[in-house]
């Protein structure tokens, strides 16, 4: 917290109770903020082709309004791509394409006419394996031209290195129904509509294609990660492994498969880690059995995963962010609590997380290969079952900054201590179940492998996908989350946590770049990753005078724009190098004027003009307007997180207001 007086050039009152009130009246009637986390169509097309595999049909009411989404989420050239901006991907246009046709589009219509003749020029035959998955499923494409996924990795002993256990939970997820549904080799009946679109596709003919001679043929311009030696060796002798398996041997182990999914599902509250996995298992458990239980509350949980509007269309979200929202608004509402109104919304949100905390372990986490969530909290809420190290972090800092539940007698005060003292007890030690050997922390667990997995990338469209390695943001938000906890509970911070704090505070100085930043993973990019660096570092103890401090302040400083904002693009997520913006960002303009106020930076013209171009871009309501996607998600697939627009700016201004030292 900045605590130097100073007579402040910008006034920044207005703009802080106008963002406020914005924020407040964006409150859920539980206690809770939250908005929609926003990526691409590629979720809302596989909706959809669930629905065509499973054999129910959409209402009309729903077909227009997926369509509708389509239409608005549609790139300059009339094609899809993994965000509203950036390239067209042939993977993402492809699945939309089949989607709106089996919705009933006409290939002529003017959404989807530009879509068929992109893919008849760049080839079906060239889209990346998730691609060929998914057309196989539908008949779309031969199951010969995919690699095989094989049932029985998942039986083999878990000490091997690269056995699933291994894999970043949302990886081993997808692919774990992806070869429950590959030992199934099922494919829907070939309509009147699907012999159509095979036309469409294959224009050369359906029957003449080269699926087995495709299987390694990948476009150059959807890839990220593109297929190392050894995976194509692994491949390989899966396709050998595949042409001698025994039936029975591989019976049993889709029976365990459908098991494991089963124990998914129940533990998420039939929701799944995300529905990219989720599709597939309700798919998976509908072929086994299409009244099974578990697969019919799944489907009827997927409206969860939905958000709609008139005016956007039906869009299936790819995360609820009601924990993690809640938590930094929160933080942001405190640097405002003088505000009307603000205390008792942040009592209400701080009752909201408090619910959320995961109080229980629940059986058979071990099996599933994962570590005991009790005392974390969800990216969504305690429903979703599967808890995160920064978001319990966040979560912690959320509520230390609400302060002390409000309580008319020293006895209840007492007890509400007592309460969040039991709370955040918990939150530590889930936090610290996180940490890796390296001293960082991973988001849902620690890294496993005692080897690298990244050659083993199988998903060609993303990176760092494979193992839950250490990350600057995790280990920050939980450095952060230690030391409000050890200051407002000193009882909780003993030995073991002590040192668990300096081993991330080693490892996040370790990961600084010689010019003082840091790379962000799930945020654009080297803004966010350095806002969160200089963050740990205070929270470890270090001040402005700490020299990472100042050259990561430095940093952030030489790249600030004319007009006072800051700006990237999210290109250099691609390419792992800071890529300037053309037009200052709202976001990171503010992700870097928190850094630089909780750092304690003197640079205070710099800070003026930073706090100034906030204002000048807040429109009339409060709010400030949309502009690129500042979330991203294994390198290549940005996101849009709709209240980061409110309430990072909201923090920022009320750290500058709090600067004049009341």
């Amino acid at each position: 917290m900045v605590v130097d007086a100073r007579s402040l050039v910008v006034d920044a009152r207005p703009a802080l109770e106008r963002a406020t009130e914005r924020l407040l009246d964006q409150q859920g009637n539980d206690g809770s903020f939250e908005g929609e986390v926003v990526w691409c169509p590629i979720l809302s097309a596989q909706y959809v082709l669930l629905h065509h595999i499973i054999g129910q049909q959409l209402s009309p009411e729903r077909r227009q309004s997926v369509l509708r989404y389509f239409q608005q989420s549609q790139l300059p050239r009339g094609l899809w791509g993994l965000g509203d901006h950036g390239p067209p991907k042939l993977f993402v246009t492809t699945l939309v394409y089949v989607a709106a046709r089996l919705l009933g589009t006409e290939p002529t219509d003017p959404l989807i006419e530009p879509a068929r003749r992109f893919l008849q020029k760049e080839n079906v035959l060239t889209i990346p394996s998730w691609g060929k998955f998914w057309l196989a499923l539908v008949n779309l494409y031969d199951w010969r031209g995919i690699n095989p996924l094989l049932p029985e990795l998942w039986v083999l002993p878990r000490r091997i290195p690269l056995h699933p256990s291994n894999w970043y939970c949302h990886t081993r997820l997808i692919y774990m129904s992806m070869a429950a549904l590959y030992g199934l080799k099922f494919q829907a009946p070939v309509t009147p509509v699907i012999r159509e679109i095979r036309k469409e596709l294959f224009p050369d003919g359906f029957s003449d294609a080269d699926f087995a001679g495709s299987r390694n043929r990948l476009r150059d311009a959807d890839l990220y990660a593109k297929p190392s030696k050894l995976l194509h060796i692994a491949f390989a002798l899966a396709r050998l492994a595949n042409r001698f398996h025994s039936r029975r041997f591989r019976d049993r182990c889709l029976k365990q498969i459908i098991h494991r999914i089963r124990w998914e599902l129940q533990s998420s509250d039939h929701t799944s880690i995300s529905p990219v996995s989720g599709l597939l298992n309700i798919a998976v458990l509908w072929l086994n059995d299409p009244q099974d239980p578990d697969g019919l509350q799944a489907l009827a949980r997927l409206d969860g995963w939905i958000w709609e509007d008139k005016e956007t269309g039906l869009r299936v979200a790819g995360a609820r962010s009601g924990s993690w929202d809640t938590g930094f608004a929160l933080q942001a509402l405190s640097t405002a609590s003088e505000l009307d109104g603000v205390g008792n919304a942040m009592q209400r949100a701080a009752e909201f997380l408090r619910a959320q905390q995961i109080r229980v372990s629940f059986e058979g986490y071990h099996d599933a290969y994962r570590i005991d969530p009790r005392g974390g909290w969800c990216f969504a809420g305690g429903w979703h079952g599967w808890p995160v190290t920064d978001c319990s972090a966040e979560a912690v800092l959320g509520l230390l900054a609400t302060g002390p539940k409000s309580a008319d007698s020293a006895d209840v005060a007492v007890a509400a201590d007592a309460t969040d003292a039991a709370v955040l007890s918990e939150a530590v030690s889930f936090m610290l179940r996180g940490q890796n050997k390296d001293g960082g922390f991973g988001t849902y667990e620690r890294q496993k492998s005692v080897i690298g997995l990244e050659w083993l990338n199988p998903a060609e469209m993303f990176g760092d996908s494979m193992t839950d390695f250490s990350h600057v943001e995790c280990t920050a938000s939980c450095l952060a989350a230690l030391t409000a906890c050890r200051q407002s509970y000193p009882e909780l911070i003993g030995a073991t946590e002590t040192e668990a704090m300096t081993r991330a505070s080693e490892w996040l100085r370790s990961m600084q770049r010689n010019d003082g930043s840091w790379r962000g993973f799930w945020g654009v990019h080297f803004i966010y990753g350095t806002f969160f660096g200089i963050r740990g570092l205070i929270a470890s103890g270090a001040g402005p005078d700490d020299p990472a401090v100042n050259s990561a302040c430095e940093w952030l400083l030489d790249r600030q724009r004319d007009d006072g904002g800051w700006g990237e693009h999210y290109s250099g997520c691609w390419t792992g190098k800071y890529v300037a913006h053309d037009v200052s960002q709202v976001i990171q303009s503010a992700w870097a004027l928190i850094a630089l106020l909780e750092a304690a930076h003197q640079d205070w013209t710099a800070i003026d003009r930073g706090i100034q171009f906030l204002i000048d871009t807040q429109q009339t309501n409060g709010e400030w307007p949309k502009q690129d996607m500042a979330g991203v998600f294994f390198r290549t697939a940005l996101l849009e997180y709709a209240l980061y627009k409110q309430y990072f700016p909201l923090h920022a201004l009320g750290l500058y207001e709090q600067s004049r030292g009341v």
